[in-house]
């Protein structure tokens, strides 16, 4: 078997312990919580019962997966600083659709974008929509996967096909036990402890190379500039910006407000995601950068890896953390990723479910078929995922954070550019979503043919969506009346509030509060347990800190809840 690296860490009991008791609550998690799905409705967006700190958490957890600790972590380890500041954008997108988009979305009242898009452009907007969507969520699904892969493969030293066809079968059981709300629940709970073994490594990391100071003195300077040569011009920022910007807004990017009760919680919730990227990216992105210096020969310590700056922060961990936090490192960025494939896999499961099936093929079928379906299509998508990661780690030409831009400028904003509009322009007909779509397409079909800069391609895309876009109002006089008032009743469906006892819609938001505060509380104390194996003194308080911290959170969380619910007489 060939082995990926010549550095292969090996795992102690304590790691063995912490891998195997982590896997244990993420099953146990989705059994516990597969009673609050009893349809499709929950299966998807939770019965639009999910607390807004839920879906906030869920928002920042799949914003990133495994590949912010390859990929991403592989630029900071080559460009330095700047991968910050592209993080920060998120906090920008997030900021404006908390102000204005968020409760429109959830106003829609679906439980897919594909249902928002058909009101909206009709059955061939909704079907050139999907046709398109759905292999391109795949794709992502198979980049984020190949970065779990990456990083399981220098923890533990293995092939990248065995940790991909591995991490396939886990995500199969995982994802099809209580869709999303196993999917948001697990979100919050992993960007809990997540951020608190985040702050314990970049902690270590200031620690072993002297602090800021130190980090000024051993690393390259050029790590520290904002703009990097040729490459990355103002020019460059600004279309990344632009992409993040537009992809994060449109009504494919917005899925998850739809879970929450009402379009205050989805405010709430997007301005919560903001929040999580205030702190997040700072703590993430010093290891990588610090990385350059402890491991400045990545390439010849790791042969058997395509793009070795991927192996970053992973090899700062393993190098730092003690025995049991170094799996759960391993573990929370595997859960990670696992928030992450949502979109590749449990969204994209209702979309076939729902645009496909149900509209295509049987118009008529009840809700325990669907919902079988959806399970169906759940397994589907996971396998096509794997499939698609495995043929993703054969190529040598473009590193992880290269393969991201590719999909979000070629593939992911022509689609977006109509779906951001939309939201405010009215007066265009039903086909004007697709037409947009097939002129940006075009450009960027040719903005990748002729190898044309980053800037040049998302700006070109910009303009010619938005222009095709907004050249069809010449034809709204011509618009059926028919087409006219469907597309009036979807505004004024969409720019009304959802009154949740009128509508129906009820609320878990105590009965997770205590829940996940009570998950937290287990993972604390079983981390506690870790303190028991050999360990120096040194780790073994590193681990008793990190675990009371997430212990304490946990209590303050089940507290809260317990007030709430004496003080409602629930």
């Amino acid at each position: 078997m060939e082995q990926v690296s010549e550095y292969v860490y090996q795992l102690a009991s304590a790691d063995y312990y912490v891998i195997g008791a982590y896997l244990l609550m993420l099953v146990s998690l989705g059994f516990v919580l597969k009673k609050l799905c009893g349809g499709v409705a929950d299966y998807f967006v939770g019965g639009n019962k999910i607390p807004w700190w839920l879906a906030g958490a869920s928002c920042f957890m799949s914003s990133f997966s495994a590949w912010t600790f390859t990929g991403a972590a592989g630029f900071a380890y080559q460009y330095g600083i700047l991968i910050v500041l592209l993080f920060y954008f998120n906090v920008v997108a997030f900021l404006f659709m908390g102000r204005f988009i968020a409760d429109k979305c959830r106003q829609t009242r679906r439980v897919t974008s594909a249902q928002v898009i058909f009101d909206r452009f009709g059955r061939l907007g909704e079907q050139f929509f999907l046709w398109v969507q759905v292999p391109n969520m795949l794709f992502g699904g198979a980049i984020w996967m190949m970065g779990l892969a990456t990083f399981l493969s220098v923890a533990f030293g293995v092939p990248m096909s065995a940790t991909i066809i591995i991490s396939g079968v886990v995500i199969l059981i995982y994802s099809t036990i209580s869709g999303s709300w196993a999917v948001m629940t697990s979100a919050f709970l992993q960007s809990l402890v997540l951020m608190a073994l985040s702050v314990v490594v970049a902690a270590l990391t200031l620690s072993s190379i002297g602090g800021f100071g130190g980090m000024a003195q051993h690393v390259d300077p050029s790590k520290f500039n904002l703009f990097n040569g040729e490459e990355h011009t103002w020019v460059w920022i600004a279309a990344y910006f632009s992409q993040i910007f537009m992809l994060f807004t449109s009504a494919t990017g917005s899925t998850r407000f739809l879970a929450v009760r009402d379009g205050r919680n989805a405010k709430k919730a997007a301005n919560f995601a903001a929040i999580l990227f205030l702190i997040g990216p700072i703590i993430w992105f010093i290891p990588p950068i610090a990385a350059s210096h402890f491991f400045p020969n990545l390439g010849e310590l790791l042969p058997g890896l395509k793009h070795p700056q991927d192996a970053a922060y992973v090899m700062m961990g393993l190098k730092l953390l003690p025995h049991g936090l170094a799996g759960l490192m391993i573990m929370v960025i595997f859960a990670a990723t696992l928030s992450s494939m949502d979109a590749a896999i449990n969204q994209n499961a209702g979309i076939i479910t729902l645009n496909i099936y149900k509209p295509l093929f049987r118009p008529h079928a009840k809700e325990r078929e669907l919902f079988i379906v959806s399970r169906v299509a759940n397994v589907l998508c996971v396998v096509g995922v794997t499939i698609g990661a495995l043929f993703l780690a054969k190529q040598e030409q473009f590193a992880l954070f290269d393969l991201m831009l590719i999909l979000a400028s070629v593939i992911g904003l022509p689609l977006a550019v109509p779906f951001v509009l939309m939201y405010w322009v009215k007066k265009t007909p039903r086909w004007s979503a697709v037409a947009s779509v097939l002129a940006a397409a075009s450009y960027s079909y040719l903005a990748v043919v002729m190898k044309w800069s980053l800037g040049t391609r998302v700006f070109g895309i910009l303009a010619v969506g938005a222009g095709v876009f907004f050249l069809t109002k010449l034809f709204w006089r011509f618009t059926p009346d028919e087409a006219k008032e469907g597309i009036a009743k979807f505004y004024e469906t969409m720019n009304r509030p959802v009154d949740p006892e009128a509508e129906g819609v009820g609320s878990e938001d105590v009965g997770q509060l205590m829940l996940v505060g009570k998950m937290a509380m287990v993972v604390g104390l079983g981390l506690l347990v870790v303190v028991l194996f050999p360990n120096s003194m040194k780790s073994r308080a590193i681990i008793a800190a990190t675990s009371g911290s997430i212990f304490l959170i946990g209590w303050f969380m089940n507290r809260a809840g317990s007030a709430e619910q004496a003080t409602s007489g629930e």
